[in-house]
C-alpha cells in the first residue's frame, strides 16, 4: 500500500496543472500534519520507536544482590530469589521486603551455583505451597552439583514443611547449567527445566535428566499420562527431550501451550514450543556453534527433531520469557516477552499462532542483565534486573472520551485519501470499493470492533495498519468510521467478537 500510495503521488505531481499541484500540495501538507506524531520527548524511545509512547517505566527497587526469579502471591505481593540464598517477600503498596526465614541451605561457591527460581501453586491461597529450584552439593565431597526442587509452605514468613520433590541425579562436575526454571500447568502439573550440566550427548540419553523438560504432579510424583511412562529406556518423569541450559519456562493457560527459552552455544539461543514427547535436538541439532568455532552436531535440521520457533543469531543469552496477557499493552496480546542478559533488553516477538512474525529489542534503557519477566493481573509488566532493580513497565489509564496525543483537527477523509483509496477506491488487490454496495456490505456487516482490529492487525491480502506505521490506533479507528458511515443500534450494542 506504502509503494501504491507512492505513486498515486508522483502521478499527481506529474500529471495535474500548476495550481492543481499547489492545492495537492496543500492537502499532503494537511495531512502530514494531521497524522505527524507529536515529537517523543520521554525516557523510553525504544518503547515509542513501536508506538507505545505513553508507557512508562517506574523502579521500584534496588539494592538486591544478584537477584534470578520472581513469583507473583497476590496483587499486591511477590516472591523473589537471591542466588546467594535469599528469599524476599515484597509489598507493592508499603514498598516492604521482607526476608523469608528457614531457606535451604544452597551451594553458592561457584558460577551459576545457588538458589535459582520459584513458583506459587496454583491453589496457594488455602495451601500456601511455594516451589523453588536450587544447587544442591554432594555431601559427600562438596565438590559436585545436581538441580534440586524443594517445596514448602510458607507461613508467616517462615518454610515450614519442606519436602524434596526433585534431585536430579546423578550429582557431576560442571558448576553450570543448571537450568531449574519452573511453571505450573494444567491439573496442577509441575514442570521444571534440567539443563545438560555442561555435557551435551546427556541431553539425548533417555536414562539421564540432564538436558530434558521434566513433569511432575504437584507433591512430585509421576503423572500417569506422561510421554515416556511404560517405556523402560527414558525416566517417566522425562516430558520432552534435547535441551541445552533452559532458563525459561512459561506455560500459557488460555493455548494450553508450554514454551520454554534455552542459552545455545557460540549462537542458537532458542524459543520452543514445548510438546509431550518431543526431541528438540541438542546436540545433534542446533544453530549455534562451539565455543573453539567448530560446528556441533549434523547442523540445522534432522528428521525426528523439532525446529526451534525461533532462535537468535548472535545469541543475546535468552533467559526467562513469558506470553504476555492483560488489558495494559492489548498490542501485545498472546505475544513473547524474553529477557537477555548479554543483549540487556527484553525481547518482543510478535506471535501469530505458532509463527513468530517479527522480534524488536525493547527496553535498553535499562541497561542491565534482565534476569525475569512476570505479568502483573494489571496488565503492568515486571522486569527483575541482575543488578538489583525491580521495575514496572505501565502506562496511565486515559480518562474516557480523552484521546491522549491526538491532533483535534484530524481529518480521517484526508487519510483516507492518501492512505487508503490507492486500493478501496479501485478494487487494487481485490479490496472491496465502498462505491460497490455488494462489496462493502459485507463488510458494513461485520461487528465495529471486529473491522478495527482487522484493520490494525492486518488481514488477507490488506497488511498490519495499511502500512501507515505513524498513524495511530485512534486515527486508524476514525477513519474506519469514516469509511464505514454511522454506527447502527445493534452495532453500539456489545456483542462477542468473532474468531479469526
Amino acid at each position: 500500500m506504502l509503494l501504491r500510495l507512492t505513486c498515486l503521488l508522483l502521478w499527481s505531481c506529474l500529471a495535474m496543472p500548476g495550481h492543481a499541484q499547489a492545492n495537492e500540495q496543500t492537502e499532503r501538507e494537511r495531512l502530514n500534519a494531521a497524522v505527524q506524531p507529536i515529537p517523543y520527548q520521554g525516557e523510553l524511545p525504544t518503547m515509542a520507536a513501536v508506538n507505545l509512547r505513553d508507557a512508562r517505566l517506574e523502579r521500584l527497587l534496588d539494592g538486591l544482590t544478584y537477584p534470578w526469579g520472581m513469583a507473583f502471591i497476590d496483587d499486591d505481593q511477590l516472591l523473589i530469589t537471591e542466588i546467594g540464598g535469599r528469599l524476599l517477600r515484597y509489598e507493592l503498596a508499603a514498598r516492604k521486603l521482607t526476608p523469608i526465614g528457614k531457606v535451604p541451605e544452597v551451594v553458592t561457591a561457584h558460577d551459576q551455583t545457588g538458589l535459582l527460581d520459584v513458583a506459587v501453586h496454583p491453589g496457594f491461597a488455602s495451601n500456601r505451597w511455594v516451589y523453588f529450584s536450587y544447587v544442591a552439593a554432594d555431601p559427600e565431597s562438596g565438590r559436585y552439583y545436581l538441580t534440586a526442587v524443594d517445596r514448602a509452605r510458607l507461613v508467616d514468613d517462615e518454610l515450614v514443611d519442606r519436602e524434596r520433590l526433585l534431585t536430579a541425579e546423578p550429582y557431576s562436575w560442571s558448576p553450570s547449567n543448571f537450568g531449574g526454571a519452573l511453571a505450573f500447568g494444567p491439573d496442577n502439573t509441575l514442570f521444571i527445566s534440567i539443563g545438560d550440566r555442561s555435557e551435551a550427548d546427556f541431553a539425548q540419553d533417555g536414562g539421564r535428566l540432564e538436558g530434558k523438560i521434566l513433569r511432575l504432579k504437584d507433591d512430585g510424583s509421576v503423572p500417569e499420562d506422561n510421554p515416556f511412562v511404560g517405556d523402560d529406556e527414558i525416566d517417566d518423569r522425562i516430558y520432552a527431550l534435547g535441551v541445552r541450559n533452559p532458563q525459561g519456562l512459561f506455560h500459557d493457560a488460555v493455548t494450553g501451550r508450554l514454551f520454554e527459552a534455552e542459552h545455545g552455544p557460540m549462537g542458537g539461543d532458542e524459543i520452543n514450543l514445548i510438546r509431550a514427547g518431543r526431541n528438540y535436538g541438542w546436540p545433534e541439532l542446533t544453530y549455534g556453534l562451539n565455543y573453539t568455532g567448530e560446528k556441533i552436531g549434523h547442523g540445522t535440521h534432522r528428521t525426528g527433531m523439532e525446529q526451534p520457533l525461533f532462535y537468535y543469531l548472535p545469541s543475546e543469552a535468552i533467559s526467562p520469557l513469558v506470553v504476555y496477557r492483560g488489558s495494559m499493552f492489548p498490542e501485545w496480546e498472546g505475544d513473547l516477552l524474553a529477557g537477555a542478559l548479554k543483549g540487556r533488553h527484553v525481547s518482543h516477538l510478535d506471535l501469530d499462532g505458532t509463527v513468530v512474525r517479527s522480534e524488536y529489542p525493547l527496553l535498553r534503557e535499562i541497561d542491565g542483565r534482565i534476569r525475569d519477566i512476570q505479568v502483573a493481573s494489571d496488565g503492568s509488566v515486571f522486569i527483575l534486573s541482575q543488578s538489583g532493580e525491580l521495575y514496572r513497565l505501565l502506562r496511565e489509564a486515559k480518562t474516557p472520551g480523552a484521546t491522549g496525543t491526538e491532533p483535534a483537527a484530524f481529518d480521517a477523509s484526508l487519510l483516507y485519501q492518501f492512505v487508503c483509496a490507492g486500493c478501496h477506491d479501485s478494487g487494487a488487490y481485490r479490496a472491496p470499493r465502498p462505491s460497490v454496495p455488494a462489496e462493502w456490505a459485507p463488510i458494513q456487516a461485520k461487528s465495529r470492533d471486529l473491522v478495527y482490529r482487522q484493520v490494525i492487525e492486518g488481514v488477507g491480502a490488506m497488511p498490519k495498519r495499511g502500512l501507515c506505521n505513524i498513524c495511530s490506533d485512534e486515527q486508524l479507528r476514525l477513519t474506519t468510521d469514516f469509511m464505514l458511515g454511522p454506527q447502527s443500534k445493534s452495532e453500539e450494542t456489545p456483542q462477542e467478537t468473532p474468531q479469526q
